[in-house]
């Protein structure tokens, strides 16, 4: 790819204005909000968003998905555009957008192969990873080591324990990787806006609840929730007076929870709406460090929140499946230490019951050392940028 990416960058020397196409399949994981942001205010790059079909589960989620995604992109005022023709009923070519240059929000076969195996062998490819890489599993093939990462024009890693891996173990030996750290989690640096949390009579304390989508996963067995949802949807009635609850989802878990034996669609949208319409919680399926910087502690096990969550300073607690250790990198080991850990309901109760009564502390060690140390000389966006335009002039 090494030559390949020698002569496409050949046919783009000199041009006054290079093209970015961000492709985009979910609005949840969109981690690169920095990097667009600083290319529409730069006249060097013309940047857009392809919002690209989900196609794992079918049509009806598929469509579902995409409507979310261009209103959450078109109320912002990005120029954004639509993978499917709706006039002329088709699926449009990458190459009727002109990239010069394609951004990649996921590393998964997830879409058409439009919009990823023909568009990383075709194009000079760039991606930020859609979580703050804290998993090991399959050998690390999944995060660092498929034909996409290989493929990568350029990977900007948001730790330097990521470099590591990739030369470790990715096939292109980390030569496509640069550290920058993580520029989604720019925001939790900047002044808070008005809190996005329900508006509640009584002050009760805030608490995110956020399970991963891996229910049933041999592979990365994260999640508990099928275990704990109903003991959650009783602790947010038990504890009504004293504990606002928010629910934040992985992404994917609904479409997994539509087509599981025990739950299906009904159950599930029953469920989600329970979170939605009782007093004292809510449902999270958007953005997320608005939510993060207002809450005063976290309850979960997902995946890149066992970092993310760190930025914003209080406790947090992660619900610890057996042999948990054996699916974090040494950065996802580093982040768990600085969390309360158990996994039975108890121990849950008791870590409530120390937030209601002012007495548990946030563990900083993760932050001060592994965090903090990637926004000290400026922002991961800024390197990014000037990356790129480094290397094309």
């Amino acid at each position: 790819m090494q030559k390949k990416h020698q002569a496409l960058l050949a046919q783009i020397k000199g041009k006054e204005r290079i093209r970015v196409v961000f492709l985009v399949i979910h609005k949840s994981v969109w981690k690169v909000d920095p990097v667009f942001q600083k290319m529409l205010a730069d006249p060097f790059f013309d940047p857009i968003i392809l919002v690209c079909p989900y196609t794992a589960y079918g049509d009806e989620r598929m469509r579902q998905d995409m409507q979310e995604c261009l209103a959450y992109f078109n109320a912002k005022g990005y120029p954004t555009y639509s993978a499917y023709n709706d006039t002329e009923k088709r699926w449009i070519k990458l190459d009727e957008l002109t990239p010069d240059i394609v951004f990649f929000t996921n590393p998964h076969d997830l879409t058409l192969d439009e919009y990823y195996k023909n568009a990383h062998f075709n194009y000079l490819g760039c991606y930020v990873p859609y979580a703050h890489d804290v998993s090991r599993y399959e050998n690390y093939v999944g995060q660092y080591n498929q034909i996409f990462h290989n493929s990568m024009w350029k990977i900007f890693a948001p730790h330097d324990e990521d470099l590591e891996i990739y030369r470790m173990y990715s096939q292109s030996k980390g030569r496509n990787v640069i550290v920058t750290g993580y520029p989604s989690c720019e925001a939790f640096f900047e002044i808070k806006k008005k809190s996005s949390w329900k508006s509640q009579e009584n002050n009760r304390i805030k608490v995110i609840w956020a399970p991963h989508h891996t229910i049933d996963d041999p592979v990365l067995p994260y999640s508990n929730f099928l275990k704990l949802a109903n003991f959650f949807q009783m602790l947010s009635f038990d504890l009504k007076d004293k504990v606002q609850f928010a629910f934040k989802p992985h992404p994917i878990l609904k479409s997994k929870l539509f087509i599981h034996p025990d739950w299906g669609v009904e159950k599930t949208i029953q469920y989600y709406e329970y979170w939605e319409k009782t007093a004292n919680t809510q449902l999270e399926e958007g953005d997320y460090v608005n939510l993060f910087q207002w809450s005063d502690c976290m309850i979960h096990d997902s995946g890149s929140f066992l970092a993310e969550y760190h930025y914003v300073k209080k406790p947090v607690f992660f619900i610890a499946t057996e042999n948990v250790e054996s699916y974090l990198n040494p950065f996802g080991m580093a982040a768990l230490s600085s969390c309360v850990i158990g996994s039975s309901e108890e121990e849950i109760r008791c870590f409530l019951e120390k937030m209601i009564k002012n007495e548990a502390r946030p563990n900083l060690k993760f932050f001060n050392s592994k965090l903090a140390p990637y926004f000290i000389d400026g922002q991961p966006s800024d390197l990014i940028v000037a990356d790129i335009k480094k290397s094309i002039n």
